[in-house]
């Protein structure tokens, strides 16, 4: 979102056009695609991901968009592509900044066996809402990306594969890190109270299932980390679209190089719901559909890079 908007040094307001992907597109038309998609789907709580960088451009697209239906959080970090929450009808909302999800921690994030001083890549934002005397708590997550800038170039290179190999094993430490971080502070939560109702939402930049590098070097994905372990099954929680037909099990469509290239359907996109919680999930592709048009070509042309899941709560 932060492409429609003015630079951060003048003030807020919306681009005409923004430039993506080397094309030019129509601001009005992408962040209308947008609306009418959250429109149709008319949820109470919408979590944001790649939010624009600044809460008043966030203010301007919920007030010219959405008709100003929603008061929201946003988050402050992540440079350009900022966290953010929009909710309505709910009876309280706080933000809140849990310590061990805001301060920094050890890790091994680039397999030298030595620990590293390292913190969220997006500090993950966690807010307390009620419903009546109903709590909820959500941790609006989005963890490091693992794109590698010309990754398929220097991967096809044999004398550049061992190079993008190690940066893209680091770039899933780093993930990997991340979703261990959120799996403590959850521990720590259930253990404290096992009916503490939570959901983690967000893009994990990790499915179910292993990647080439998962598989052959991490041994393990993040997911599954989130999730917990099956040891502790009453601290378990439910992926709210595990029960959505396989074959639409998917948020994002992209073109993979490894090991081979083939065109990848992938659920990057969450919502897990604490053993208390249960729900209906779904991923709305009939939504998303509606509003691509020239098969999603251009940035202008499609609402979203990845379709919205969503799932059905009553308190």
């Amino acid at each position: 979102m932060n492409d429609w908007f003015t630079p951060d040094a003048e003030p807020a307001a919306f681009r005409p056009q923004f430039r993506r992907d080397g094309q030019l597109n129509d601001t009005a038309e992408t962040a209308g695609r947008l609306a009418a998609m959250l429109r149709a789907i008319d949820a109470g709580i919408v979590a944001i991901q790649e939010g624009p960088s600044r809460a008043a451009e966030l203010a301007l697209f919920v007030d010219e968009y959405l008709d100003g239906a929603y008061e929201f959080f946003h988050g402050d970090s992540g440079g350009q592509q900022k966290l953010a929450l929009l909710y309505r009808e709910v009876t309280s909302a706080a933000r809140v900044e849990p310590e061990a999800l805001v301060s920094e921690w050890e890790a091994d994030v680039d397999g030298d066996a030595i620990l590293d001083t390292y913190r969220f890549t997006r500090t993950p934002l966690v807010v307390d809402l009620m419903f009546g005397d109903q709590p909820l708590q959500l941790i609006v997550a989005h963890t490091k990306s693992n794109f590698i800038n010309m990754g398929r170039d220097l991967w096809e290179n044999p004398a550049t594969r061992q190079a993008f190999i190690v940066e893209a094993l680091t770039n899933r430490r780093r993930i990997s890190a991340e979703g261990m971080r959120i799996r403590r502070y959850l521990d720590a939560r259930l253990a404290a109270d096992a009916a503490a109702p939570i959901i983690v939402l967000g893009d994990l930049n990790d499915g179910p299932g292993l990647d080439y590098f998962e598989e052959l070097y991490l041994t393990h994905n993040v997911t599954d980390i989130v999730v917990g372990s099956a040891y502790r099954p009453e601290w378990q929680f439910t992926h709210a679209q595990h029960d959505v037909p396989a074959a639409r099990r998917y948020t994002a469509v992209f073109e993979d190089f490894v090991p081979t290239r083939v065109l990848r359907r992938l659920l990057l996109d969450h919502i897990l719901l604490s053993p208390r919680l249960r729900g209906s999930g779904a991923i709305r592709h009939a939504e998303y559909d509606a509003q691509v048009v020239n098969g999603g070509l251009r940035r202008q042309d499609r609402p979203t890079d990845h379709r919205p899941v969503t799932v059905d709560l009553e308190f």
